[in-house]
């Protein structure tokens, strides 16, 4: 291991020799352009970087869409039983405002019958009253002309 290791480091070793006497070789213009490669690089994983979040966004939109069609479907079937109750309510809120009419006709009905009644009532105590009044002044003519003998017990 050691021995492939050293054979590994030599290697290594010769390499950087080798790319450090092309890099003098080539000159400016070499630098140049390993200096464009390493920019395009940099955009590269940059714009590699970009994809994979992107994808991620992707991935994760397509499960937020499936979550929300899911969601959709459920308040759509709410809503429907909503506006089923919303329905019978307003059946209901019909009849009992119908009801509710017709209570009020007959109260005011009644209302009326009651003051028709005590209207009656107050005419006829006032007639009631000329009548005892009437009554009244009879007896005392009356005991008037009773004869006395009437009274007397035999």
């Amino acid at each position: 291991m050691e021995e492939l290791q050293a054979k590994s480091s030599k290697i290594e070793n010769a390499i950087k020799g080798l790319e450090q006497k092309i890099l003098e070789i080539g000159g400016a213009q070499l630098l140049t352009q390993k200096s464009k490669v390493d920019g395009i690089k940099l955009h590269i994983n940059l714009a590699n970087d970009e994809i994979t979040k992107a994808e991620v966004a992707k991935a994760k939109a397509e499960k937020d869409s499936v979550k929300l069609a899911s969601s959709i479907k459920t308040n759509s079937a709410a809503l429907e039983e909503v506006n089923a109750e919303l329905a019978d309510l307003d059946t209901q809120l019909e009849r009992l405002t119908s009801f509710v009419l017709e209570l009020r006709r007959k109260v005011e009905a009644a209302q009326t019958a009651a003051d028709n009644s005590k209207e009656d009532l107050d005419s006829l105590k006032v007639e009631l009253d000329a009548k005892d009044q009437e009554i009244e002044a009879f007896r005392k003519k009356e005991a008037c002309f009773i004869p006395f003998s009437v009274f007397v017990e035999d």
